[in-house]
């Protein structure tokens, strides 16, 4: 039995149904295993789901925490709802190890990202084979910084792969009380100081990278059992359009761009306001997806919100993307052949905009703390109208539809 361990956000689940989906076909036993508020969407898809309790990020949309784990406007009140994120999520960690290592019982394999690193705990405790099965570049190399870190320029090459260690330690730093205190009501001795989980034990250890060398190319100094496999993309063919959306669809003004956020944050309020001033000063019309809580507080014909939509659904039908960043909706902006406009806030999507802005498929990023109605205008302009950027997402999506990602992971499984 495969288990496929993951939680956070839906962009962090769709990946991991796709290679589920892959494995059954290859005719392997697998079941994925996350929080129960995926159940439907992982059900719906044909999986076996082996849900387990907590996630810590549903603390992060908390009013108190949307600051946390992210470089916001002022450092000081990130930091203190940073460290009280931690605080809180400490209790349910708990809860989760156990839950979830009393349903993957029988695993022969634990496959898990940065969202669920203790997966490698918990396959120790199940006596399985952990996998690193990863969206992002997380192992240590010379050829960048940490593509968690928030600031993008180099640091040297021997900083460069420091950084990586240093970040691991600090997450592993974060939850390593809670993880040793569940590791000893099992009998097992306490986690090496230097956690495995993000850096690899050894290596030997099998870690696999769902995305393209086309976008990120593979660090030579990476051991061999690192595999960069390409994208493992998820296509919802049950999913259908509203009316109203097909109708705004039609009439809209072009250009037209699709805007989301991410975890809309504490300063969203404002946010919305600079996307109208934006737009009307860009000329565009935009599909903005938010949580239907804001819907009401989009008022102007050339905006429609929206709860959800399958971005490979929505995007080819842009003239521009405008994102967060995240790892899995970058990868289905790619796919779509559209110039990208990226605001990043936290975690890895500094990094992923800085590939966007080095490859030449949009403009220089505007974090999300420094967005104002004048420069995000610019962007969409530029976006929308630089010849450059257009050919070059035409080439990168060609590239990336050449790929099969899925295959490759398969294969090194199976």
């Amino acid at each position: 039995m495969i288990t496929l361990l993951t939680s956070g956000t839906r962009g962090d689940v769709t990946p991991y149904i796709a290679l589920g989906l892959g494995l059954q076909a290859a005719g392997r036993a697998v079941r994925l295993s996350a929080p129960e508020g995926f159940g439907d969407l992982v059900r719906a898809a044909g999986l076996p789901f082996a849900p387990f309790r907590g996630n810590p990020s549903d603390l992060l949309i908390a009013a108190e925490q949307k600051n946390a784990l992210t470089l916001g406007r002022n450092p000081l009140a990130s930091l203190l709802a940073s460290l009280g994120h931690l605080r809180e999520a400490r209790p349910l960690y708990r809860a989760m190890l156990q839950s979830a290592f009393e349903v993957c019982q029988g695993s022969q394999q634990v496959l898990y990202g940065l969202p669920s690193l203790w997966g490698w705990h918990l396959a120790e405790a199940l006596g399985a084979q952990p996998v690193r099965a990863l969206l992002q570049p997380l192992s240590p190399t010379r050829a960048f910084p940490s593509a968690l870190l928030p600031f993008r320029f180099s640091l040297g090459k021997g900083w460069n792969r420091f950084s990586a260690w240093m970040v691991a330690q600090l997450t592993w730093l974060a939850w390593r009380g809670e993880i040793n205190r569940w590791r000893a009501t099992l009998g097992l001795p306490p986690a090496p100081v230097s956690d495995p989980a993000l850096l690899g034990d050894s290596a030997s250890a099998l870690s696999l990278h769902g995305f393209s060398q086309s976008i990120v190319p593979r660090p030579e100094d990476w051991p061999e059992s690192h595999h960069i496999t390409g994208y493992w993309q998820y296509h919802n063919k049950d999913w259908h359009p509203p009316a109203e959306l097909h109708a705004f669809l039609e009439k809209a003004p072009r250009p037209l761009a699709a805007i989301g956020f991410g975890s809309p944050g504490s300063q969203f309020a404002r946010t919305l306001e600079v996307v109208r001033a934006a737009l009307q000063q860009a000329g565009f019309s935009a599909i903005v997806t938010l949580p239907s809580i804001w819907h009401d507080s989009v008022r102007a014909e050339n905006i429609y919100p929206l709860d959800y939509a399958p971005h490979d659904w929505l995007y080819p039908q842009m003239d521009v993307v405008v994102h967060h960043g995240g790892a899995g909706t970058t990868a289905s902006a790619l796919f779509s052949g559209r110039p990208q406009v990226l605001l990043p806030l936290a975690i890895d999507q500094f990094f992923w905009a800085e590939r966007i802005e080095q490859l030449g498929a949009g403009p220089k990023a505007i974090p999300q703390r420094g967005l104002t109605a004048q420069n995000f205008a610019r962007a969409l302009q530029d976006a929308n109208e630089t010849s450059a950027y257009g050919v070059t997402t035409r080439t990168l999506e060609a590239q990336l539809r050449r790929e099969d990602g899925i295959t490759a992971a398969v294969r090194l499984l199976v």
